[in-house]
């Protein structure tokens, strides 16, 4: 046993030290638990990070998704593990299908990764695609003394499993859903919520108030067929919120996905828009208010434009985030640099076309339209 112990952990200390992925497996209730877990470039084990569970959709698994939603990007930027699970036969046992206690997976997953990386305990969420968002859903009704807050895109919740669930608490709950979704409709089926009664299934059990704080989320990308509006309802019991994208036009996908498969929205990146959600919380409390608050939207030149070796931003000063996105909302680089350096992009080789630059600092917000 002691050489079976010593060997794994060297195991996982090469992994650490040279590996993105790591992956492992245990057996629970009759049945092989397996995930992926990745560890960003930043973790180095001496600071706690958060932990986000990213769950497939139906039929899909624990590997797809990591590709799919691309939330390692996020992750590498945003500083937190990404859990990635796979169900049992490519499902989970979220109120259809199913036959493993999937929330005793999850619940026995989180006690065997807190004892193999230092993760915090009060920041631990779940969000998931499809099936994995029912999922997502099924954590916050039943394991929620664990999963500070949850998101779900085109996901639902059965009307079984919304009439069983009791969570006790406010849970802090994110829902991105195209009205055009085939697989899970929007306007909701005999197996699942629509989108207003599942809406209103959050905001009652949050305690919100009717009225939602609406936004229209740019359209950053005009040949992607779909817009997005954004509801907020933060008028809720302490340390809760609900917010609401709807895409007008959009279909059984996940915006910004790496396969830009029809109906796909690129005018936000549900993996990024999930982590600022998740940032603002943690286990009956907020995370720091004065580290997570966004910046005010304002208007920079950016020269020259087109570009080809250079970004140069005009008039900025101080340190800076810098984000360049393609057209299907894929990051294609990140720096942090002062605002007065220029960027040194053409070692990048990328391929003609359009491109959003993303600047971020300590006082402002913006996205720029560049051509390359």
């Amino acid at each position: 046993m002691k050489q079976v112990l010593l060997l794994f952990f060297l195991s996982a200390f090469v992994t650490l030290s040279f590996a993105q992925t790591v992956t492992g497996s245990f057996e629970l209730e009759g049945f092989l638990r397996d995930y992926r877990l990745y560890l960003p470039e930043s973790y180095d084990g001496n600071t706690s990070f958060p932990l986000v569970f990213n769950l497939h959709g139906y039929t899909s698994d624990a590997a797809q998704q990591q590709l799919y939603s691309q939330m390692d990007a996020v992750a590498d930027e945003g500083q937190f593990l990404v859990c990635y699970p796979n169900g049992i036969d490519n499902q989970w046992n979220s109120g259809f299908g199913g036959a493993a206690n999937d929330v005793a997976f999850i619940d026995a997953l989180i006690d065997t990764l807190l004892l193999s990386y230092n993760i915090n305990p009060d920041r631990i969420y779940s969000c998931g695609m499809s099936n994995g968002g029912y999922m997502s859903y099924k954590l916050a009704c039943e394991l929620n003394d664990r999963i500070a807050a949850v998101a779900s895109v085109t996901g639902s919740m059965t009307p079984e499993e919304a009439m069983a669930c009791m969570p006790g608490r406010p849970v802090p709950t994110l829902q991105i859903h195209g009205t055009l979704d085939a697989v899970v409709p929007y306007i909701g089926s005999v197996f699942s919520y629509s989108m207003d009664a599942l809406i209103d299934f959050w905001l009652a059990n949050n305690g919100c108030a009717d009225e939602a704080v609406t936004y229209e989320v740019p359209n950053l990308n005009v040949v992607d067929g779909s817009t997005a509006l954004r509801y907020t309802w933060s008028d809720c019991a302490p340390y809760s919120e609900v917010v609401f994208y709807k895409v007008e036009g959009g279909a059984h996908t996940w915006p910004g996905a790496a396969i830009p498969f029809a109906g796909t929205n690129y005018d936000f990146n549900a993996s990024a828009v999930i982590w600022d959600f998740f940032n603002k919380y943690k286990l009956e409390g907020i995370v720091d208010a004065t580290t997570t608050a966004k910046p005010e939207a304002k208007m920079i030149s950016v020269r020259p434009n087109p570009f080809l070796e250079e970004i140069c931003l005009q008039e900025v000063s101080g340190l800076v985030q810098l984000r360049l996105w393609d057209i299907y909302g894929r990051l294609m680089a990140t720096t942090r640099q002062d605002g007065r350096d220029c960027w040194a992009v053409g070692q990048l080789q990328l391929p003609t076309g359009c491109y959003f630059l993303e600047v971020e600092s300590s006082e402002f917000t913006t996205i720029q339209t560049l051509v390359h």
